[in-house]
């Protein structure tokens, strides 16, 4: 049995209820609970902790960090109508609840009061069994207490899935603390190393953090979820006006901007953008991964994004830059671009994205200059990597330079990351979609002060609740 370490992440997973089965580098087999917390079988003592067990033994390898995947927020929460006061939450509805988990000894282990409520399908089994066994039933407004025995939350503790991995196939750098993911094939189990023996073997647990807890919620019922509405004019290249008709137009997300509210001055420090892992970033990335970071969904989410952008420019004639770029920019498959050029840390990945034109790698957390000439490019994006920059300031001036003016800006994420590699504030809370985009607003409102204008938001997600989100934040060099 092999152990190799490919990424490491800690620091951003808190335990919480949410259950479904969740990517990875490519799917789990095996359902899961997870949000910032540690993905777990949801019964690991019966036949899902077996399947454990067996997919360690079969491939032992330990390929990924397990990518954040949490409750998906977002859509406002609007006044119930009488009809909705007195209706039932029943198996298929979507509803908003406001809760508070707590451990026998009082300790809160998750809570979202303060923030936005959480989102479940009543009967999609996306979070541990008693807690929606207790929502269903509920009223708009009613608020209970209800006790959890491990059965109806995170099962019990099952020894088999501790693992010790002898020295000789611990890979250089596993730490206690970091979580991994161990398997092979499409049997990923995550698992978090619990300690690091004197004589260099590593202890593996693959347990819920909460198995074998007896866990207490305070639960608010605070809505049925609107629907969400599709349609929304941005501004884009040269000052046109775009229709996004996939954007959700009743999402917080796409309202970030509706009214800006600018800070007086650059609102951060520098502790804001520290990380967990301040090593040299090109040992973390040193291997190519050649996967997908974010679900079928939502790449289809940002194609369509950015054919509906690309489109106000003349066709075979505008130029691109994809800078944080890999092997895939997740451009549409008709790009009909005269140039597209790409910048990113790992060459092959580079070399392999078989829609560049040209490909520079650069670090730019090392050096944040943008390796092209003045005014080349009539579109600058990014998908799913500015939570990583440490020096947006200078590298946001960097794209305003790079960009023709009346070009376009487009900054794309999700609630995804390595958190270890991410900045501080970001992660803070990942599912805090509308404060992410005001994070990025933020850049482009003072990098350089006066540069950009029409800064916009919008909410693309292709399924919220059931896919990936994904938010982008638009902006026009003045």
């Amino acid at each position: 049995m092999s152990l190799r370490a490919s990424l490491a992440s800690t620091g951003i997973r808190r335990d919480s209820l949410v259950t479904r089965q969740v990517a990875a580098e490519s799917h789990i087999g095996i359902s899961c609970a997870e949000r910032s917390a540690a993905q777990a079988p949801a019964s690991p003592s019966g036949v899902c902790g077996r399947r454990v067990v067996a997919a360690v033994a079969a491939a032992g390898t330990v390929l990924a960090v397990p990518r954040r995947v949490s409750f998906r927020r977002g859509l406002v929460v609007t006044a119930a109508s009488a009809a909705e006061m007195s209706r039932a939450a029943n198996d298929g509805d979507e509803v908003l609840v406001e809760y508070t988990g707590t451990l026998e000894d009082g300790t809160v282990f998750d809570s979202n009061l303060g923030g936005e409520p959480l989102t479940l399908t009543i009967g999609a089994g996306q979070v541990v069994p008693g807690f929606e066994k207790a929502v269903r039933g509920m009223r708009v407004g009613e608020s209970k207490t209800v006790t959890l025995q491990p059965d109806e939350a995170y099962g019990q503790r099952n020894d088999q899935l501790v693992i010790t991995f002898p020295a000789n196939r611990v890979p250089k750098g596993l730490e206690q603390g970091m979580q991994i993911m161990l398997g092979g094939g499409g049997q990923k189990i995550p698992a978090r190393v619990t300690a690091i023996k004197e004589d260099g073997s590593a202890v593996l647990d693959a347990n819920p953090r909460l198995a074998g807890k007896v866990l207490t919620f305070k639960i608010k019922f605070m809505a049925f979820k609107e629907p969400p509405q599709r349609g929304l004019k941005m501004v884009g290249w040269q000052g046109k006006e775009v229709q996004v008709s996939g954007a959700i137009s009743n999402s917080r997300v796409s309202q970030v901007f509706k009214n800006p509210q600018w800070p007086a001055a650059w609102p951060y420090k520098d502790s804001d953008f520290r990380r967990q892992d301040e090593s040299d970033d090109s040992r973390f990335y040193d291997e190519p991964r050649f996967v997908a970071h974010i679900d079928d969904g939502a790449i289809g989410a940002i194609r369509e994004f950015y054919s509906c952008q690309f489109a106000q420019a003349p066709q075979g004639e505008y130029s691109v830059l994809d800078i944080c770029s890999s092997w895939i920019s997740h451009y549409p498959q008709d790009l009909r671009a005269k140039r597209v050029a790409i910048t990113g840390m790992v060459e092959k990945e580079l070399a392999a994205n078989k829609q560049a034109t040209e490909y520079k790698p650069k670090n730019l957390n090392i050096d944040p200059t943008i390796p092209f000439g003045d005014n080349e490019f009539d579109f600058v994006t990014n998908v799913v990597s500015v939570d990583y920059l440490n020096k947006p300031r200078a590298i946001f001036k960097e794209m305003h330079r790079v960009l023709k003016p009346g070009g376009v800006a487009i900054m794309s994420f999700s609630n995804r990351c390595f958190g270890s590699k991410a900045i501080a504030m970001w992660v803070a809370n990942m599912n805090d979609g509308p404060g992410h985009c005001q994070i990025v607003g933020n850049y482009f409102h003072f990098n350089p002060d006066g540069g950009w204008r029409d800064i916009s938001s919008a909410d693309i997600s292709p399924n919220p609740g059931r896919s990936d989100p994904m938010w982008v934040v638009t902006a026009v060099k003045a």
